[in-house]
């Protein structure tokens, strides 16, 4: 079963790649993937940190089997796991609803959330903090580049990295794996439509700064689309009201 497969991975060496393709009622309406793509480029730019990002955001509640969508509590990162904009309360745009209606986005959300309830040390999903990013690498002769931009690990204790779509000459854009911030052990490149990593704190991860091939024009664009869903678990007595 591909879901065993991916905690043992996850379980194991802090990591696992997969498609969400592999699973079998994971089912893509052409429509719908064309609909999540073009949402990507009409994003705006996430202003909080450097490095060239369009930026949506949601959180999720998970409460009798369902999904449900909104901004529950303010969403900030400890300094410890990022010391660019930890401690700050930062509120994105919401991801739109046309895009939350669609079946495929709530595919994708409902798919991670079944991984989740199979690892063990992670509590009841409805006890969790939820939230999905929609992350657009929009890099030109100035590059792209995650925040953190090197080896770290997140606040959230699972995180998934779902490729929508990569422009096919983007310099860079490979995910770094490490179980140690001076020695990497792993490099990975998503290249297919929900190809996805996914990571725990038994790692550290990173991805390369983007940029266009040097022989491009200066005013041209190559990007990368991420959608990213994080699960995390909460302090004793935390919880939303």
């Amino acid at each position: 079963m591909e879901i065993d497969n991916i905690v043992q991975d996850l379980q194991g060496q802090g990591y696992a790649k997969f498609n969400l393709k592999n699973f079998t009622d994971f089912t893509i309406a052409d429509d719908e993937l064309k609909f999540l793509k073009a949402n990507f480029a009409d994003m705006p730019l996430d202003t909080y940190s450097e490095g060239n990002r369009l930026r949506n955001y949601i959180q999720v509640a998970w409460h009798n089997n369902e999904v449900i969508y909104g901004k529950f509590e303010p969403y900030q990162q400890t300094k410890r796991y990022n010391p660019v904009t930890g401690g700050v309360v930062r509120d994105y745009q919401n991801i739109s609803v046309e895009i939350l209606k669609t079946a495929l986005f709530n595919k994708i959300v409902k798919t991670d959330i079944d991984i989740v309830k199979n690892i063990e040390d992670m509590p009841p999903v409805e006890e969790l903090m939820i939230g999905v990013h929609l992350f657009r690498y929009n890099a030109g002769k100035e590059p792209a580049y995650s925040s953190p931009a090197w080896l770290h690990k997140d606040d959230e204790d699972v995180v998934f990295m779902h490729l929508v779509d990569v422009s096919e000459d983007l310099v860079g854009g490979e995910s770094i794996i490490a179980k140690h911030p001076k020695r990497i052990d792993r490099v990975l490149r998503m290249k297919k439509t929900f190809d996805t990593l996914v990571v725990n704190h038994r790692c550290f991860h990173a991805v390369t700064p983007m940029s266009v091939p040097e022989e491009y024009d200066d005013n041209a664009f190559l990007h990368r689309d991420i959608i990213l869903v994080t699960f995390q678990k909460r302090e004793t007595g935390e919880g939303i009201e």
